[in-house]
């Protein structure tokens, strides 16, 4: 117990190499906040409250399933949350991570967590929808986060050995990409709660597989709703999830989508994040799968679009197009199209405060 107590003291972490400067303490934490660019001042306040004495750290969840909201973690739960990582990707001392991401959520809070515990040389840019657009494509990559909207934008990976996409669901279109990149890619499952990802699977390559496989020390179990439960041992309790799973064993799940989106039409209980996967090809706008009340269905499941309205001939074309790749029970009844959806500050689509949004327009 007291080795794991001295291994993962955060007091023993104050040491990064960031953007080719290696500091320590209060040097490392002076050189962020003296840049001009805001995301290298936010890492260095970051860098404040790890480094003060408090064994606790303040996170801000994303809001994608509520009101966002502050927590407090741990900072030893954090390491153990690196250590996994470390261990799962085997990190060496002196390779590089890319930092993308802002340190305003888990994700960017992790990596630079990540860099502490495991020595990495920290390659710090602004956060952006092209991640590698100011990236020498000389320069190797040992280690690169993205979010699905951003892995969009990378068009080569030869000079990344691997990536972690996180953040919001890999469609289709997506996944088609990725077989064709280099890089060995990964798409994580996790959230705030959790200090990232506490699951992977491997989207390319000979092992790409539908299914997420546990990290060590993590395994998982089902409620009535089957929805996933995590057990984690370097949390303080067991996490019970909104996310509608098949569980294969318990280290190894399906994920179907969230409870709060099934929609149950006719007694048909349909999963939209599945259903967008299969129509992310079709629609270029932003776009998702929600329902409207219905007399006879109880559910209608309806296709929210963010954009001007279709005329009848495009529209038409587009249900041909569905009746190709979609089960008869995944037919959107209507189509409607929003100006402007509704989002979370992270950017996730509001789902419920965008239909509600229809509801009234209709009334």
């Amino acid at each position: 117990m007291q080795e794991e107590e001295d291994q993962f003291d955060f007091k023993k972490f104050k040491k990064l190499t960031i953007n080719h400067q290696t500091l320590e303490g209060t040097d490392l934490i002076k050189f962020c906040l003296s840049q001009k660019e805001e995301y290298l001042q936010s890492i260095g306040h970051f860098l404040e409250q790890w480094m003060n004495d408090d064994q606790m750290i303040t996170v801000q969840t994303s809001g994608s399933t509520g009101q966002p909201k502050s927590m407090k973690v741990e900072k030893k739960h954090m390491l153990m949350s690196a250590a996994n990582t470390a261990n799962y990707f085997n990190f060496q001392k002196h390779q590089t991570a890319l930092l993308s991401l802002p340190v305003s959520y888990i994700a960017g809070k992790m990596m630079v967590v990540r860099a502490l515990y495991s020595g990495l040389h920290l390659i710090c840019i602004p956060p952006s929808s092209e991640p590698l657009k100011s990236i020498d494509k000389g320069f190797v990559i040992d280690f690169a986060p993205f979010t699905p909207m951003q892995m969009h934008e990378v068009e080569t990976s030869y000079n990344i050995k691997t990536i972690l996409l996180g953040g919001a669901a890999v469609d289709n279109d997506l996944e088609k990409k990725c077989q064709k990149l280099n890089a060995a890619i990964y798409h994580g499952y996790g959230m705030t709660e959790t200090l990232s990802h506490i699951a992977l699977r491997r989207v390319n390559g000979n092992q790409a597989s539908k299914a997420y496989q546990a990290l060590n020390g993590i395994h998982f179990s089902m409620d009535e709703r089957s929805c996933l439960i995590i057990h984690a041992s370097f949390l303080n309790q067991v996490i019970v999830t909104n996310d509608v799973v098949e569980l294969l064993d318990e280290k190894n799940f399906i994920w179907k989508g969230r409870v709060d989106f099934v929609i149950n039409s006719g007694g048909i209980k349909l999963f939209p994040e599945e259903i967008e996967k299969k129509m992310s090809a079709l629609i270029q706008s932003n776009f998702f799968i929600g329902s409207l009340p219905d007399t006879k269905l109880g559910e209608k499941l309806c296709l929210f679009i963010e954009a001007e309205p279709l005329d009848n001939d495009s529209i038409n074309k587009m249900k041909e197009e569905m009746v190709n790749i979609l089960e008869k029970y995944e037919m959107p009844k209507n189509i409607y199209f929003l100006p402007s959806f509704s989002y979370t500050s992270s950017g996730k689509i509001k789902r419920k405060e965008s239909q509600e949004m229809i509801k009234i327009s209709l009334q």
